[in-house]
């Protein structure tokens, strides 16, 4: 069901789109801007727009696991490795959101991913094959690339990062201005 548009007020053909936010229940808003964050109730919809431009979303839409921890479980890292992961595991949330992508931003990702599955194990047999047959400049290379690649791969792939996730709501980063700013503010 779609509004009509009122031809009485002038149309601004650099506004951001809105899109209807309604539940399929008609519950109300499942998604709203707080400053720079995204907050999306629990088992809520986005919009079918792309988190990262605001262009209309590839569709389908797939569902993303998304974990967080409260940042003091990093305390546990000066412990231990292995203690900070045995706790972060134990006590960390996780949610299921559904943020869009633009076929722009899905290519993105899709070259984050094989730099990650290609170029992190290439590298890596760079690094272990100029250390194991004595070539201290092609292991000094392989290492580098995997920093690169694991980088490279992390920013690229990267969709949304969860800043806090309770009972009621999942509050994320790295969504754009103009996709916040079609969404209603948050009344909470």
């Amino acid at each position: 069901m779609s509004t009509p548009i009122d031809l009485t007020k002038p149309i601004n053909p650099y506004a951001p789109p809105t899109a209807d936010l309604a539940t399929p229940g008609g519950g109300g808003t499942d998604a709203w801007r707080q400053g720079k964050k995204l907050i999306v109730r629990r088992g809520g919809q986005l919009p079918h727009r792309c988190v990262k431009c605001n262009a209309p979303a590839v569709t389908p839409i797939k569902q993303r696991k998304v974990y967080w921890h409260h940042p003091a479980v990093y305390l546990a890292f000066l412990l231990n490795i292995l203690i900070y992961i045995v706790i972060a595991l134990i006590v960390r949330k996780s949610a299921q959101v559904a943020p869009g992508l633009c076929p722009a931003h899905q290519r993105r990702r899709t070259v984050g991913l094989l730099i990650g599955w290609i170029g992190v194990p290439l590298t890596l047999a760079a690094f272990i094959g100029g250390a194991a047959g004595d070539a201290p400049l092609v292991a000094v290379a392989g290492l580098l690339g995997l920093l690169v690649a694991i980088i490279a791969a992390l920013i690229l792939a990267r969709i949304v990062i969860p800043s806090r996730i309770d009972k009621e709501y999942t509050t994320l980063k790295g969504c754009c201005d103009a996709f916040l700013d079609s969404l209603p503010v948050f009344p909470g």
